[in-house]
């Protein structure tokens, strides 16, 4: 048997036991300023990857919105191409068209009382008038007048239908300046 003895007065005892509450409550205090500052760093973390989702996330949807937009724009300018083009065939067509309507002006300035034109006919470039002159010289003349033209290339009157002296039938071929019926 083991007799123990406490020779500590009972007021050094209390304040032996104040210092041992006090050294605990510290302790405890520790304890939980490290479960608390743990804690913090662990949600100071979770909101730092939450940011850092939530940035990915907004780049994401707004690289998803210019992304129709540079589809929109790429699908803009594929119809600015194709109406260009078009555009261009437009023009090249209708630079190349011919109008046919300037031979007849030609002829409508060129044709005088005495020549009646009975029939035209085309063949590429290569123009045949059918017609009767009254007299021999007013077919003459009107070929005269066709050759003068500078739209008219190659005028040819065969000698056969210079025989007759009145009421001639003739008909004369020649070739059309494609320029002329051109759009200038």
């Amino acid at each position: 048997m083991e007799i123990k003895i406490n020779l500590i007065p009972p007021e050094r005892k209390e304040e032996i036991a104040k210092r041992n509450q006090i050294g605990a409550a510290i302790k405890i205090e520790f304890f939980l300023t490290a479960v608390f500052a743990i804690f913090l760093i662990v949600l100071l973390s979770f909101n730092y990857i939450l940011n850092l989702n939530l940035t990915s996330i907004s780049k994401a949807e707004e690289k998803k919105e210019n992304s129709g937009k540079y589809d929109k724009l790429k699908e803009y300018d594929a119809n600015f191409s194709k109406i260009n083009q078009k555009l261009s065939d437009i023009v090249s067509i209708k630079k190349n068209q011919l109008y046919w309507s300037r031979l007849f002006l030609k002829l409508n300035e060129l044709v005088f009382p005495g020549i009646k034109l009975v029939s035209i006919t085309t063949s590429d470039y290569m123009v045949s008038l059918g017609g009767i002159s009254d007299t021999r010289d007013n077919l003459i003349l009107f070929k005269d007048k066709l050759i003068s033209e500078k739209c008219f290339l190659d005028v040819s009157l065969p000698l056969d239908d210079l025989v007759d002296k009145n009421n001639v039938t003739f008909k004369i071929d020649f070739y059309m300046d494609k320029n002329c019926l051109k759009n200038q």
